[in-house]
């Protein structure tokens, strides 16, 4: 499992580490602009990956009595070295304009802070899978917020993308599975901070706070906040054993170093409608681990539920290449 894992983050840092540091390297401005566009469904793609195996590896963690807490805290403080070391290699400094605190504040605490405490205590009370059939509410209410309040308008392309997507998600439901009303609420609330999380993010305006910078300023105010909440709850239970910490650390470079940034990155790229909807495809992921890691049966609703991601996916890439000629 771990070395699935390692090469798993090995090829997605690969991925990113060459869009990121090869941004210097000038291009015509179509070329630009198409490159843009296709690296920003990439890296949708790729997190969704790294985050359609978090669950899994969430709950052998905590086998080794990590609480759910403890575990957010543990994803975000852990990656903090090598997210400064990234920060400098980009940005050669690690400053930033105090007036851009307020917003990387707000995203950190929906983002990186309440969402993943909600959703991780939620797999206390239901099961992962039924936990993000509830979480992924959330491209639904991306689409509502960008509606309401930030005024943006809705291609048809987009609503219909939603639509098939949410189908295909229920699909993933099973309901020989015990429900609890804690957890599914729990897991609701973590799509909806997570919806916040996403349909803000492109409107940060300070780019020179951008790319592995912006990521290590989220991490670390969550980071705080966490600990915070953990000590006023009295929710902080570190691993008692080295495989423990082995697994934190690796947790937190997959989704935390890799998976974050590419998701933050992409958000950027395409707009969060469409990185919500290709994000989709994580519990794909999760089943096709299932089956192919560890040999579990492919039922036909889990099946006709990853067609219709995928199809989601494929509608909204369309319709963006046809609006932008890529």
């Amino acid at each position: 499992m771990i070395y699935f894992f390692s090469s798993l983050c090995y090829y997605a840092k690969v991925a990113y580490k060459n869009a990121f540091f090869t941004a210097s390297v000038k291009h015509r401005k179509g070329t630009n602009m198409n490159k843009k566009i296709v690296s920003g469904y990439i890296f949708a793609i790729l997190s969704a990956v790294i985050y359609g195996c978090m669950p899994l590896m969430a709950k052998y963690i905590y086998m080794d009595g990590v609480t759910p807490t403890t575990l957010v805290f543990l994803r975000n403080f852990l990656a903090l070295p090598i997210l400064a070391v990234l920060a400098l290699m980009q940005k050669k400094t690690l400053k930033i304009p105090l007036r851009a605190m307020p917003s990387l504040a707000i995203i950190s605490l929906f983002g990186c802070c309440l969402t993943p405490i909600l959703l991780f205590m939620s797999y206390n009370y239901i099961s992962s899978g039924t936990a993000t059939v509830f979480h992924f509410v959330y491209p639904c209410l991306v689409l509502l917020i960008g509606a309401m309040f930030l005024k943006k308008k809705l291609k048809a392309a987009t609503i219909i993308s939603v639509a098939v997507c949410f189908i295909g998600i229920c699909m993933f439901y099973n309901s020989a599975d015990t429900f609890n009303l804690t957890g599914g609420a729990l897991a609701v609330l973590s799509g909806l901070t997570f919806a916040i999380y996403v349909a803000i993010l492109p409107t940060f305006k300070y780019k020179e706070v951008s790319g592995f910078l912006f990521t290590f300023y989220v991490i670390a105010i969550s980071s705080v906040a966490t600990f915070i909440v953990g000590l006023c709850t009295k929710s902080l239970s570190f691993p008692a054993t080295l495989r423990g910490w082995g697994l934190c650390v690796l947790f937190a470079i997959a989704v935390t170093a890799i998976a974050v940034v590419l998701f933050q990155e992409s958000a950027f790229r395409i707009g969060s409608e469409k990185t919500s909807i290709l994000s989709a495809l994580e519990p794909t992921t999760s089943v096709i681990i299932g089956i192919l890691v560890f040999s579990e049966p492919a039922s036909v609703r889990s099946v006709i539920g990853t067609v219709l991601v995928i199809l989601a996916g494929i509608i909204i890439a369309i319709s963006d290449m046809k609006s932008k000629k890529v």
